[in-house]
């Protein structure tokens, strides 16, 4: 019995050695890309707007998958050559493991909750989808949370949602209907119930598109109220990677570029992005 137990605890030890060794041998991502010539990217086949697969060369759009591409280029003048962009695809399931395996070098565009700045670097945010209403039709001149925090007001949301924390929050006073699915949210509004219904800004601009004859206008209420996004690599105990790309975003951010890539996304879903709010930014 004693034998078993010190083989058991040999074995125990060899199988914690072995799943911790890959990732203590990776290299530092930067010298990764930099000897192989290659940045990999994490794609996913279909999450609307943030990355899905498309037949051809290109294999993958999105806004992620734009970013990526933007960061190729400065790559490549960073480090005097060529740097080619690969993906692998992943879930958000799986995304947080392929990342600290290395068999992606960055996944551009997940929300940096404390579990997930407990398992990686994360850099950013490299954007922010506000909390919008995308309300009834002839319902004007609400600009502001406070505007929208009367009990008059009537607005929709999917129960248990940072969507309905917010207006929680921003517009405590407002009537809040709160819907187990967002489609009942969505429902209220097209029965006449409710005046408006809280969602990101993207969710805002598709529910617009798909029912004109229903929805006004969309509003990012003042003060904007956001949900910003990170990008996210593995902890490579070397940093010039993570650096490099907090600082491309700080300045993509400044310069509008990050506003263009994420315009071209929403345009390849066939949304118009000229109708969100001119003073919104991502």
């Amino acid at each position: 019995m004693k034998a078993m137990t010190k083989l058991g605890t040999v074995l125990g030890l060899a199988a914690a050695m072995a799943i911790g060794s890959p990732a203590s041998a990776q290299k530092p991502i930067w010298d990764k890309i930099s000897e192989t010539g290659t940045l990999t990217c994490g794609a996913m086949a279909a999450v609307p707007m943030n990355s899905w697969k498309v037949d051809g060369p290109n294999r993958y759009e999105g806004y992620s998958i734009g970013f990526c591409r933007e960061l190729v280029n400065e790559l490549s003048k960073a480090m005097g050559k060529p740097i080619k962009l690969e993906f692998h695809e992943t879930t958000f399931a799986n995304v947080v493991l392929d990342l600290q395996s290395g068999k992606a070098d960055l996944w551009a565009g997940m929300s940096a909750t404390e579990e997930r700045k407990r398992a990686l670097d994360m850099t950013g945010p490299m954007y922010d989808l506000a909390h919008c209403i995308v309300q009834r039709k002839g319902l004007t001149g609400l600009t502001s949370w406070a505007d929208y925090s009367k009990p008059e007001v009537k607005i929709s949301s999917a129960t248990g949602t940072s969507d309905e924390k917010a207006l929680q929050e921003m517009a405590p006073k407002a009537t809040n209907m709160s819907f187990k699915e967002n489609a009942q949210a969505i429902l209220a509004v097209q029965s006449g119930r409710a005046d408006g219904y809280v969602t990101n800004v993207l969710s805002c601009l598709r529910i617009l598109t798909e029912s004109p004859q229903v929805f006004g206008e969309i509003v990012v209420p003042t003060p904007a109220r956001g949900l910003p996004s990170a990008g996210g690599m593995r902890k490579d105990g070397d940093g010039r990677f993570f650096k490099f790309v907090d600082e491309w975003v700080a300045r993509s951010r400044a310069n509008g570029t990050v506003k263009t890539i994420m315009s071209e996304a929403i345009s390849k879903q066939g949304l118009d992005p000229n109708k969100l709010p001119k003073e919104f930014n991502f």
